[in-house]
Formats: structure tokens, C-alpha cells, sequence
């Protein structure tokens, strides 16, 4: 789907704020509230929008520490790969997972309350699956999210 200079403009201002209502995005860009509404719909159908969510804090979780879990596993499978994210996906301490290429297959990040709860569930989750050759894990002393994506350039249809 080719995006043009306003579903770019609705993307950003969404992605900055997805409470906006569709009077505000369509006052914030100049269009009509009709056409706002239908290009919302799009680019909701279309899957460019995939869901609105909010940002938590996990300090305010009682998750003050977060950290980077490096997982090797044997074999490298597609099918290895999705059995151990389906086992440690349902934790609630892990914020994400990413499923890169090279000597590591996954990097988790995590949130937790502790150093006791990161090696707790470092071994009792991560490393229990028969999957997991090595893990190596990195403290996170900062986080920072690029608060909005803009598309390459090759995406804009002008």
C-alpha cells in the first residue's frame, strides 16, 4: 500500500499519541473528520496501523530493573525458535522478544523487581528449556524508544 503525505501525517500524529480523536487528528491536519475517518479505517485495514496501545512505566509496575537476555539455542529450527518464545512469552516480566541472525537467535528484554528475580527467571524459565545452549544476560542502564517511525523513503508516494 502506498502511503501519501496525509496517512504519513495521520501515522506520525498517531504514533505520538494514540488517544487522539478523530475530530483532533482532522483539526491537527486540516482534513475533513470524514476523511480522517476513512483513512484511519484504511490504514487500520490494510494492517499499516496494527493496534493502539499505551506505553507503561515498568517502574510503576514494581519492575524497576530491565535487562537484555542474549539465547543461543540448538538446533537453530524454525520450529526450536517458536517453541521457546511460546514458553517464555508468557511471562509477564518479558517486555519483548526479537529474533535476530548471527551467534545469538534471540534477545529478550525484560523487566523485573530484582537481581533475585532476573537470575530466577533466567534459570528457571530461559534456560529450563532443552532448546538453550547458552544465555548471556546484559543490565540495561538505559532505555530510550524512537517515539516515532517514519517510513523510508521509497514508501512516500508524495
Amino acid at each position: 500500500m502506498e502511503l501519501s503525505r496525509i496517512d504519513l501525517e495521520i501515522v506520525t500524529a498517531l504514533q505520538e499519541n494514540s488517544r487522539l480523536t478523530n475530530r483532533e487528528l482532522a483539526k491537527r491536519l486540516g482534513i475533513a473528520e470524514s476523511t480522517t475517518h476513512e483513512r484511519v479505517r484504511r490504514l487500520v485495514h490494510s494492517r499499516v496501523i496494527k493496534r493502539f496501545t499505551a506505553e507503561i512505566d515498568p517502574v510503576a509496575l514494581g519492575r524497576p530493573m530491565q535487562a537484555m537476555i542474549a539465547v543461543r539455542l540448538r538446533p537453530q529450527t524454525e520450529d526450536v525458535v517458536e517453541r521457546f518464545l511460546r514458553t517464555v512469552m508468557d511471562d509477564p516480566c518479558v517486555l519483548d522478544a526479537t529474533v535476530v541472525s548471527g551467534e545469538i537467535d534471540v534477545m529478550l528484554r525484560v523487566a523485573v523487581a530484582s537481581a533475585e528475580h532476573l537470575r530466577t527467571f533466567a534459570w528457571r524459565k530461559v534456560t529450563s528449556t532443552k532448546w538453550v545452549q547458552s544465555i548471556t544476560t546484559h543490565l540495561v542502564y538505559e532505555y530510550r524508544a524512537r517515539p516515532v517511525m517514519a517510513p523510508s523513503e521509497d514508501k512516500y508516494a508524495g
